[in-house]
């Protein structure tokens, strides 16, 4: 099971409070609503659902069934698949579009896995096809969050802080800065390993019904652009368009995202 699906509902309220309006709009203004979508990594449907509701037909894979079952409570017509993006069961050809939304791509254990479920996509997409994939924009994060010699000496705090029924559990609440949701709070740390390859999360999240502080994490890979478009290009997809968020900016160093829209040869 992924971190995702760990976290359940968790995930899914953090999930809901991105660009998914904006996002539905950049990939109807490229997607015919002819032929039939797969969203890669579709979690808790949210793309799914809103393109279906727009007319277009599109199916879901996902590695999470705890995500799955979440998406199937919001819309029972959703067309899902429990799968691994290495494996893709389906018949070639049998897809005229994909995407791969909010970082989908870069959790897999190395990068021959991600080639991997590239080439298993583009033996899945028909010729001429179009794959839209959303990933981090790795030069900004590098700039925001690589390791330095500094120490940032309050999370040296947490793994004490974290300890069940502590005293100092009340400082968590107050040395640090929390960001609410509708059924809890959360402490994100994020960091880049000092080579720029690999974004660590640390989720720190307090439930507001049982007060229970959970502890998830995970490590996503990180592309640069030129590096994600030799990937597709090597198993047969060839990047038209390239843009730094779904407000259809181009891309550069400082972008909020890396949308690579890519062709399938």
């Amino acid at each position: 099971m992924s971190v995702f699906g760990e976290m359940g509902k968790y995930w899914a309220e953090i999930a809901d409070k991105g660009q998914v309006e904006n996002q539905i709009q950049f990939i109807k203004k490229r997607f015919p609503t002819t032929g039939l979508i797969l969203d890669l990594a579709c979690g808790t449907g949210r793309h799914l659902i809103g393109l279906s509701k727009e007319g277009y037909t599109v199916v879901g894979l996902d590695i999470s069934s705890n995500l799955l079952k979440i998406a199937k409570s919001r819309w029972s017509g959703a067309q899902l698949v429990r799968g691994d993006m290495r494996f893709l069961p389906f018949k070639p050809a049998a897809f005229s579009a994909a995407i791969s939304m909010d970082t989908s791509f870069g959790y897999l254990p190395s990068e021959a896995d991600d080639m991997q479920s590239l080439s298993e996509l583009r033996a899945i997409v028909n010729h001429g096809g179009t794959f839209n994939i959303d990933v981090f924009n790795r030069e900004r994060l590098i700039q925001k969050y690589k390791k330095n010699r500094l120490i940032d000496f309050k999370w040296t705090l947490l793994p004490t802080l974290l300890k069940p029924n502590r005293f100092e559990n009340w400082i968590l609440f107050r040395f640090f800065n929390w960001k609410e949701y509708p059924s809890f709070l959360l402490l994100q740390k994020r960091t880049v390993d000092t080579e720029g390859k690999q974004l660590h999360d640390l989720w720190v999240i307090r439930d507001k019904e049982d007060g229970q502080i959970r502890v998830f994490s995970h490590n996503v890979r990180l592309y640069e652009m030129k590096h994600l478009q030799e990937l597709l290009r090597n198993v047969g997809f060839e990047v038209n368009q390239a843009f730094g968020d779904y407000e259809e900016r181009s891309f550069s160093p400082n972008s909020s995202r890396l949308i690579l829209v890519a062709v399938a040869t």
